[in-house]
C-alpha cells in the first residue's frame, strides 16, 4: 500500500451531523456474494427493520447486490449515531444468518483475535450528502449500480432496489 494511502486511512475521521443524510457502502468479507441468496436478502432486510425500530432512521434508497449494499439515510434531528446502527444491523444479520445458514467459514488469526465474523468488511464507507444535487448523484448511483455491474439490463428487473416516493 503506497504511503500516501496509509497515512490517509489510518488519520481517516468520520463525519458526523445529527439529523445528515449519508451516503454508504457496505461490503462482504472478500467480497463474497452471500446476497445472491434471496434468503439472506430477506434476513438482512428483517436485520435492518429490528434495528430501525430501536434506532429509528429514514430509509431513503438502498439497492442489495451479491457482494455489496448501497443505501441513503436520514437520521432524525439531534442524532448523528450511524456507526452503533450499523454495527447493530451488521451483527444481527450475522448472527441470525449463522443460525440460518449453520456455515461455518475459516477464519483468519486476525479475526479470531478481535472476535469478528466472516460475513462484513471490518470497515464501510460513509458520505455525507451535501447539496441536493449530490443526494440526486448518489440516487442515480443507487439505482444504475446492478446496470453497472452487469446483473440486468433494466432497471425494473433488479428487485434488491428500494426508493422511497414522497
Amino acid at each position: 500500500m503506497g504511503q500516501w494511502l496509509y497515512s490517509f486511512i489510518m488519520q481517516y475521521k468520520r463525519v458526523y451531523i445529527p439529523g445528515g443524510i449519508f451516503f454508504f457502502t457496505v461490503i462482504t468479507y472478500m467480497r463474497c456474494p452471500i446476497f445472491s441468496d434471496e434468503n439472506a436478502v430477506i434476513q438482512f432486510k428483517d436485520s435492518l427493520i429490528q434495528i430501525k425500530r430501536k434506532y429509528p432512521f429514514t430509509l431513503d434508497a438502498i439497492v442489495i447486490l451479491p457482494d455489496h449494499i448501497h443505501t441513503i439515510w436520514t437520521l432524525p434531528e439531534n442524532d448523528a449515531n450511524y456507526p452503533t446502527r450499523w454495527r447493530l444491523i451488521k451483527s444481527h444479520f450475522s448472527h441470525a444468518w449463522t443460525n440460518l445458514t449453520k456455515i461455518s467459514l475459516e477464519k483468519p488469526a486476525s479475526r479470531v483475535k478481535k472476535n469478528e465474523n466472516t460475513i462484513w468488511q471490518r470497515r464501510y464507507w460513509e458520505h455525507a450528502i451535501t447539496s441536493l444535487e449530490d443526494y440526486k448523484l448518489h440516487l442515480d448511483y443507487i439505482l444504475y449500480n446492478p446496470i453497472k455491474h452487469g446483473y440486468v439490463n433494466d432497471l425494473d428487473d433488479w428487485h434488491y432496489s428500494y426508493i422511497r416516493n414522497e
